[in-house]
């Protein structure tokens, strides 16, 4: 496999499309991995710069905006980074889109599996990647993965610097509220190792009163701020967004973990609970607090995994949780290094803080690094 991976941090769409596609031409990739910050807008003059540069129009562009990017030079808060792959044709890449994740989450998860199931003709992909708008209900997102794909998953919730307003997804061209699936098909030689430091649970757990899609109002016979108080021993603030969280408790299948953490203005006048994903009456939840060196210890046992088995990568996607970035601050790097001093600077990298994973462990403080050969 031919891999390689460029960064730009330049502020025009258009001319920094020019430097990534210029960085990667070169290695003719067959398909371009490509998260970028919020900043490029509506247009597609981040496509265009990057296939004017390419002069090709048969290489598959996918991707989403972020919390940020990573790339083998670093991690960056404004700007893009690309991966590109060139596997000498031993891979077939497919892509599904489908519109209208906001309102019809299920409807809209179903069309893009459908759409992608009719691409394959009934070839089954050695893996897939899975982007969507942030405003999908990922809890349902989550069930009809886990329900309908038996193909090993991973990817992401776009983001948008944490202001849940704008998003966008990548695939030859701009997409909104939408869902997004790349399979590759043939020859490619991957491993997906997450990490999903439950971090440390704080009181006692409690169980869902009354709850509606992502919002929780009652737990244990009062309202759901008030019970995380009475765990915590504090107020929560704003400030704690990316630090504490809920884990769901499942005594039916205690080896999947999830985590819900706080959505953007979690808190209203009615003292309910805004999480980032849907949650059900009748769930035992705990209050749990993220420990940055815990999280750091994570990413470098994620990159022994990785090399456990001898494996020798030829490029990694990193997806990691925007909460992650929030609570390590500038030692989010750490995320980038932890590969690229286990396997050499020279392993193309490329990936995106976002507002949720995708897998199926279901965690929602997670980070994932997906490595390729052939």
């Amino acid at each position: 496999m031919l891999a390689r991976s460029a960064s730009t941090h330049a502020s025009d769409p258009y001319r920094a499309g020019l430097e990534l596609g210029s960085a990667l031409c070169d290695n003719h990739p067959e398909v371009i991995f490509l998260f970028s910050s919020v900043h490029y807008g509506h247009s597609n003059e981040l496509l265009e710069g990057i296939y004017d540069s390419l002069e090709r129009d048969d290489t598959v562009v996918v991707g989403n905006t972020g919390d940020g990017f990573y790339e083998t030079g670093g991690v960056g808060d404004i700007g893009a980074a690309a991966l590109g792959l060139n596997t000498q044709g031993r891979v077939r890449w497919h892509t599904a889109v489908a519109h209208g994740v906001h309102e019809h989450s299920a409807k809209t998860v179903h069309e893009a599996l459908a759409k992608l199931q009719a691409e394959l003709q009934g070839v089954q992909p050695a893996f897939m990647f899975l982007t969507s708008d942030f405003k999908v209900d990922p809890s349902i997102l989550e069930k009809i993965i886990e329900r309908e794909t038996s193909v090993p998953l991973m990817g992401g919730l776009a983001a948008d610097d944490n202001q849940m307003a704008f998003c966008a997804l990548y695939n030859r061209e701009v997409h909104y509220d939408a869902i997004l699936l790349l399979a590759a098909v043939g020859d490619i030689d991957f491993r997906i190792v997450i990490g999903n430091a439950l971090t440390t649970p704080i009181g006692k757990p409690g169980v869902i009163d009354r709850a509606e899609g992502s919002k929780i109002y009652t737990i244990d016979g009062t309202t759901a701020m008030d019970f995380l108080e009475r765990e915590t021993g504090r107020p929560l603030m704003q400030s704690d967004r990316g630090v504490t969280s809920l884990t769901i408790i499942d005594t039916d299948q205690p080896e999947i973990r999830r985590l819900r953490s706080l959505a953007p203005g979690f808190s209203s006048t009615d003292s309910s609970l805004g999480l980032y994903g849907g949650i059900e009456r009748g769930k035992t939840v705990q209050v749990r607090l993220a420990q940055p060196d815990e999280i750091l210890r994570e990413v470098y046992e994620i990159a022994e995994q990785v090399n456990a088995d001898d494996f020798d990568p030829a490029a990694a996607v990193i997806v990691s949780c925007a909460g992650r970035k929030w609570v390590l601050g500038e030692r989010i790097d750490h995320e980038v290094k932890a590969l690229a001093e286990r396997f050499g600077h020279n392993l193309a990298i490329a990936g995106f803080p976002r507002s949720a994973n995708s897998d199926r462990c279901g965690g929602r403080r997670a980070t994932r690094a997906t490595c390729f050969t052939t």
